[in-house]
């Protein structure tokens, strides 16, 4: 079997995945859609786990790719800019993969326990940097008065929270799939962290 195939299966694998999540999904299934037979697919592969966190790596380094170009093109703004920027960046790149969101819902929300904790660790060594990156943003902000005093840490998760909740807004209502949201939803959350000026 050759790598094209091996990539044809990764492909295959993430789309299931990504519909019915890691429990919901067959490695007979997986078989099909690649138009090979079952047991062609452990010359590759030793199980639907090992398939599974192959799936998982690659996405998780792409995840890293994106953040580390994002951040790095923002570091020259301002920081209002600097975090709309990151923002709006990170939901465009996933409402235009959208079979990369529906598997990071999947295994982040119906992943079985045993798996789930294994890739769980995985994760956060993963967003350590950008966990990091933008508690300092946010420092940044709170000493140059632009942003309110309080827990920059607490900032960086009502930060992630939003984005999140609006891209899957915008995954399951296409009519929300406008720039114009993405700016309001931004607004909305820069008014609520902004730093009060007397």
């Amino acid at each position: 079997m050759d790598s094209s195939t091996k990539e044809k299966i990764k492909n295959i694998a993430l789309s299931l995945f990504a519909q019915k999540g890691y429990e919901g999904t067959t490695m007979n299934e997986i078989a099909k859609g690649v138009g090979i037979k079952k047991a062609s697919l452990y010359a590759h592969f030793k199980g639907k786990e090992e398939l599974f966190f192959t799936v998982y790596e690659d996405l998780s380094q792409e995840y890293v790719n994106l953040m580390n170009r994002i951040i790095d093109d923002s570091k020259e703004m301002e920081i209002e800019d600097k975090l709309y920027y990151i923002f709006e960046q990170y939901i465009i790149y996933y409402i235009r993969n959208p079979q990369v969101q529906a598997f990071w819902n999947q295994i982040m929300l119906f992943t079985p326990t045993g798996i789930y904790e294994k890739f769980f660790t995985h994760v956060q060594n993963c967003n350590i940097f950008v966990q990091q990156t933008m508690v300092e943003i946010f420092e940044a902000g709170i000493s140059q008065g632009l942003i309110r005093s309080d827990d920059a840490k607490k900032m960086t998760m009502s930060f992630w929270a939003i984005r999140e909740g609006l891209l899957n807004g915008m995954v399951i209502i296409p009519e929300m799939r406008k720039e114009e949201y993405i700016k309001a939803f931004w607004r909305d959350y820069l008014l609520g962290i902004r730093g009060r000026r007397e």
